[in-house]
């Protein structure tokens, strides 16, 4: 018994269609319609207008409202400001400096570590003491990488703490006094 069922034959092509007789008038399977010269007319349409209501006319012509403009800070206030960016900028380039310092680290590391396992893997003489040497190097590099990456993102939230700090404590004050309490 086959168990797949009955299959339909495949068509080889496409089946044409008999050839006309002789002597018999094909009729045409397509009628068009006579050419239109004219388009019929459009329905009427209803045209009503609205009058807008007289607030609503009243707000249309006049002037905007402004919100009152803000005082200028006073000097010594800029001069405050100015001094937060500065040490704030100083914060930042610190950080930047600490976070360079240990890419270069990771880097040197990287480099002694790939030296000292290719003076080994020149030094085994059979399969099992270069697999050794292989696990070796792979076991430091993934260490060496995970402590760079703990150190940098340590780096990176002390940067942004440190370059934010300022401006929070010392601005902090203006800024609330300037806003309605939430």
């Amino acid at each position: 018994m086959d168990s797949r069922g009955r299959r339909t034959p495949r068509m080889a092509g496409p089946i044409e269609a008999p050839a006309p007789r002789a002597g018999a008038a094909v009729p045409d399977p397509v009628t068009a319609d006579p050419p239109v010269d004219e388009l019929p007319a459009p329905p009427h349409l209803i045209e009503q207008r609205i009058s807008p209501p007289e607030t609503a006319l009243a707000a249309l012509t006049a002037p905007p409202a402004l919100p009152a403009p803000a005082p200028l800070p006073s000097a010594a206030a800029a001069g405050d400001i100015l001094d937060v960016i500065t040490e704030s900028r100083t914060a930042l380039a610190r950080g930047v400096e600490s976070l360079s310092e240990e890419f270069a680290s990771f880097t040197r590391r990287n480099i002694d570590t790939t030296a000292r396992s290719a003076v080994q893997m020149l030094v085994a003489k059979t399969w099992t003491d270069a697999l050794a040497v292989n696990t070796s190097f792979a076991r430091t590099s993934f260490d060496h990488w995970l402590d760079s990456t703990a150190k940098v993102s340590e780096l990176g939230v002390k940067l942004a703490v440190e370059s934010s700090k300022l401006f929070v404590t010392r601005l902090g004050k203006a800024w609330s006094g300037a806003r309605p309490g939430w």
